[in-house]
């Protein structure tokens, strides 16, 4: 074997050893990490408000689409809701969204969505505010989740009158 293989071979191996450090290295500085929790990003203001969405009952059931990820399992009555009124306790920040509820009498389908009101340009924003969170948690030793809330619960109201006319469907 020549001198210019023997180089090459020792040359081979010290890299490959110095994978294996580095390697090693990496691993103790990610096990030594620990979990920061939940950290919330960007504006909020939460509300909570009343959407009622009135109806005319009929012989079959409205159906409500849980929709947003809803855990609520059923509906729930209450005497202060209106006779006829299908109402939706909604809480959200008002700084990014909007809630809407409508129904569509064809389908005898009650829908809810959110309308996006948040500033689009403050999408640079946040993402500078997230790296800046996680960099920050990453000097402490800790690794974080980020979200940004928009929604966070609706319930689904009816009057004890009207708790056979409206079914929730997922």
């Amino acid at each position: 074997m020549s001198k210019k293989y023997k180089i090459l071979i020792v040359i081979f191996c010290i890299g490959v050893l110095i994978c294996g450090l580095g390697t090693g290295i990496a691993f103790m500085e990610f096990s030594s990490l620990t979990y920061g929790g939940k950290q919330m990003i960007g504006k909020t203001k939460m509300v909570t408000e009343n959407v009622d969405v009135p109806f005319e009952p009929g012989e079959e059931p409205y159906l409500v689409w849980g929709q947003w990820g809803w855990e609520q399992t059923e509906i729930v009555t209450d005497s202060k809701v209106p006779e006829d009124t299908v109402r939706f306790q909604v809480t959200y920040n008002a700084e990014q969204v909007a809630p809407h509820a409508y129904l569509n009498e064809e389908a005898k389908e009650f829908h809810f969505t959110c309308r996006w009101t948040g500033d689009d340009e403050d999408e640079i924003g946040l993402l500078m505010e997230a790296k800046d969170l996680v960099l920050q948690n990453l000097k402490e030793r800790k690794i974080i989740s980020l979200d940004r809330i928009e929604l966070e619960e609706v319930v689904v109201l009816v009057n004890p009158e009207n708790e056979e006319d409206v079914r929730l469907v997922y």
